[in-house]
């Protein structure tokens, strides 16, 4: 008998070395991996969490990262730990990634001799390495280049992910859409209308280089209609604006950042006050960003709970504290009598700034919400999926409160609905105006 188990463990692993090619082994299927997905293009990979930490590589818009755990840093942004292919770990900022638990859609084989293996659905992007026909990988979703040539994103090394040219592939099985919906999403140059300025200052050159010429200069927070995008000799991305009237121009990736005419809407409410006194305070708030929450006696996961709170709620932040395992907890106002304290992971901090006039009149400028089609639906939170509250038509207006991004990446707006409700309407379906 322990001959024949000796024998059955040698075809085994004689099995598992006949399937490894060249560059990297055959993939294999996990149920429902953590990871990182990339969703800016390019992000840093850093040695910390925070971005004077030392930068070790590149990824790109769509890489699948292993996820390991993740922190605060940089006045409380978010940061990833994540797993590389060689084995190493680093750092991405969430404000560049998303955590999920992706499913594959179905599976691809290699219908080629030899096939590359690239970072991005692109004939120009870096080779991974190569793959044999024959070879079958689990797939994510597909998209079209400029070319129109379809591309399979791929797990590889159990680690990784990447993307393979469809005119040398078959599928093998499909099982449909994925969960989360990845098939639909395509590189975000593809639907960007602008760029919006990540810094100050920011240089703007007349080429896609550090070696063009200054036309000029911009800062953080202004937008400016994106043209096109181009690297340099060096391989850094640029994006091409359209920087005045008569001029167009380029700005480096990594100083802005690309934007859909939703995520454009302004939606700043300016006071201006004359006075000779004026007094400025800061009062911080926190937004709930997941539903539901526990909102507990003290900052422990173990410490006596006072109820549940939902996404979209905005509450007076109190304090911040750390529990034994690093993570930062908040205190809240959560009832009229009563604080509690909410685990950070699902909140996110908000600054009102308030100005006191204490002699002269005060003039308010406020943005309001115009409704651009009929009808559209009010709902009780920033979900088509949420309970509707009624309707609304083309031309009314509301007073905005709150903005929001649903699990789709989509804009919602919080409008006072009526006298005595709130509710949230799409933002495809509103503008902006002044009251």
């Amino acid at each position: 008998m322990d001959t024949l188990n000796k024998s059955i463990k040698k075809i085994i692993a004689a099995a598992l070395v006949g399937a490894t090619f060249t560059g990297m082994s055959v993939s294999t299927v996990f149920a429902s991996p953590k990871y990182v997905k990339i969703t800016g293009n390019p992000v840093a990979v850093r040695e910390d969490a925070g971005t004077s930490a030392k930068f070790i590589k590149r990824v790109y818009y769509g890489n699948q990262l292993i996820y390991v755990s993740e922190k605060n840093a940089d006045n409380d942004v978010r940061w990833y730990k994540v797993k590389l292919a060689d084995g190493t770990t680093g750092w991405v900022t969430s404000v560049y990634s998303e955590t999920i638990d992706e499913k594959y859609v179905g599976k691809v084989e290699v219908d080629t001799k030899l096939l590359n293996i690239r970072s991005e659905a692109s004939l120009t992007s870096e080779i991974l390495g190569t793959t044999r026909k024959g070879s079958q990988f689990d797939y994510f979703s597909t998209v079209k280049d400029s070319s129109d040539q379809t591309w399979y994103y791929v797990q590889f090394n159990n680690e990784e992910t990447a993307w393979l040219l469809g005119t040398y592939c078959k599928v093998v099985k499909n099982i449909g859409k994925s969960d989360n919906k990845t098939d639909n999403k395509k590189d975000p140059s593809k639907y960007a209308k602008y760029v919006e300025i990540a810094a100050t200052p920011v240089n703007v050159r007349d080429k896609a280089s550090l070696t063009g010429n200054k036309i000029g200069k911009t800062s953080m927070g202004n937008t400016y209609e994106y043209l096109a995008s181009g690297r340099d000799e060096q391989g850094q991305l640029w994006y091409k604006i359209q920087f005045s009237s008569a001029k167009t121009g380029w700005v480096l990736s990594t100083l802005s950042k690309l934007v859909t005419s939703d995520d454009k809407t302004n939606t700043k409410t300016d006071t201006k006050t004359d006075t000779k006194t004026d007094t400025k305070t800061n009062t911080k708030q926190i937004q709930i960003t997941q539903s539901p929450v526990n909102v507990r006696e003290s900052a422990s996961t173990s410490s006596k709970k006072l109820g549940t709170t939902s996404k979209g709620k905005t509450y007076t932040l109190l304090s911040t504290k750390k529990d034994s395992q690093k993570r930062t907890w908040y205190q809240i106002q959560f009832t009229k009598e009563q604080k509690g304290w909410v685990l950070g992971t699902f909140v996110k901090e908000i600054t009102t700034d308030t100005k006191t006039d204490t002699k002269t009149d005060t003039k308010t400028e406020t943005k309001m919400l115009e409704i651009t089609q009929s009808p559209v639906n009010v709902r009780a939170s920033a979900s088509i999926s949420s309970k509707k509250l009624g309707t609304t038509s083309k031309g009314k207006k509301y007073t905005y409160l709150a903005t929001q991004k649903d699990s789709n990446d989509k804009i919602w707006y919080q409008i006072q609905y009526t006298k005595d409700t709130k509710g949230w309407v799409l933002g495809s379906f509103v503008k902006t105006v002044s009251a």
